[in-house]
């Protein structure tokens, strides 16, 4: 049994060494990589938000669009058959920023088609700048946003941008949910082979903040091509990578903010409903996913307390077990400190690690039961699968 078990602490003490090395590398990455906003003269830019029930966030999200530093640009934005003030906020709005910002409203969801994608394919028919930047509706956006998203377009030679904006988190709900957000490019995936590789799964993107040049959305499909899908983002980024399009995935820290979620239910429904879908919806590969998590990067660390525990009330020498686990321990908070860093999250997150990867396991337990199911999931008032 020991045998067994020194084994398994081997194996994840070089799984945090790697994690290490890629915490550092992809912070390195971005660093060097997203460039600050120097062209402000260009090709016109069409900026496309979806609005559902958003009287809180939509006034503050425009205001932000119409400073901008960019002067090429046209602000468009889809009432997607709210329910509360937010279509008489944007009349006012349209009528204080005749010419900048143009407002439509949505019709009524058509069967096949998820709400949100349903409302930017609407948007797109209405755009008619080169560039097309998606963003939501509850974030804010700095003056040199649109800057900084074609500056980098344009330094990289790429056909499509996005990355994480600076999130905020307020409650400890928001902070043991959202910080899960950044693991993929913190510390699994090596960022650099979306550069050097032509493989899809290296590309990724975030709703929040994605510029693409028209032409290429259109050659991908657009919206038709995944119109039934939750997330579209990641999707939408691979189908360019596949098509032999460049992707690139930047710091946009300094372009936008935004309170993705408020209070732990809303921030678990709202990561919940894309795990599964961001996993291609495959059984085997969430099975996989969760035992892989639960086994690897949620176990060491209790194991290690109690191997301490174990041995100090023996009396004897720390053994070889409890080093290994040691190191894991170490490393991955060091990892998460890194991450926190990077992504500028609270203090208090690396010495949250533990829980936020059991958070992490019971979140794609439940995408996984609600989506098998059929229960799916509430959103904006509409259930989403």
């Amino acid at each position: 049994m020991n045998v067994v078990v020194e084994y398994y602490a081997w194996i994840v003490a070089f799984l945090s060494v790697y994690f290490l090395i890629f915490a550092l590398t992809n912070a390195f990455w971005l660093w060097i990589y997203s460039k600050k906003a120097r062209i402000f003269q260009g090709p016109k830019v069409s900026v496309c938000i979806p609005a559902r029930n958003e009287e809180k966030n939509i006034e503050g999200c425009i205001r932000s669009f119409m400073a901008q530093s960019y002067e090429n640009y046209e602000v468009l934005v889809l009432n997607d058959n709210s329910e509360d003030r937010t279509a008489d906020i944007l009349d006012s709005l349209e009528k204080e920023f005749p010419g900048k910002l143009r407002v439509f409203n949505g019709k009524p969801l058509e069967e096949g088609w998820t709400g949100k994608i349903f409302a930017m394919n609407q948007l797109i028919q209405h755009a008619d700048g080169e560039y097309l930047l998606f963003s939501d509706a509850d974030t804010i956006h700095g003056k040199d946003s649109i800057a900084f998203a074609v500056t980098n377009l344009t330094v990289h030679n790429a056909d499509m941008l996005s990355g994480y904006i600076k999130e905020k988190l307020v409650t400890f709900g928001e902070r043991i949910t959202i910080p899960l957000m950044f693991m993929l490019t913190g510390f699994v995936l090596p960022m650099f082979l979306n550069r050097i590789t032509p493989f899809p799964f290296t590309s990724v993107a975030i709703g929040q903040y994605i510029m693409i040049k028209k032409n290429v959305f259109e050659a991908v499909g657009g919206y038709e091509s995944m119109k039934n899908l939750i997330s579209e983002d990641v999707f939408l980024a691979r189908l360019v990578k596949k098509r032999g399009y460049k992707t690139i995935f930047t710091d946009c820290k300094r372009a936008a903010t935004c309170r993705m979620y408020t209070g732990y239910g809303e921030s678990v429904n709202g990561i919940t409903k894309n795990i599964f879908s961001f996993l291609s919806n495959n059984t085997a590969i969430i099975l996989a996913a969760i035992f892989g998590v639960s086994c690897f990067l949620l176990l060491p660390f209790p194991l290690f307390i109690g191997a301490l525990i174990a041995n100090i009330a023996a009396g004897g020498w720390v053994t070889t077990i409890t080093v290994l686990l040691g190191i894991n321990v170490l490393l991955m908070f060091i990892v998460w400190v890194l991450v926190s860093g990077s992504q500028h999250l609270p203090f208090s997150t690396p010495f949250l690690y533990p829980v936020l990867f059991g958070n992490l396991v019971y979140m794609a337990t439940l995408s996984y039961i609600r989506t098998v199911s059929g229960k799916g999931y509430v959103w904006k008032g509409r259930v989403v699968h």
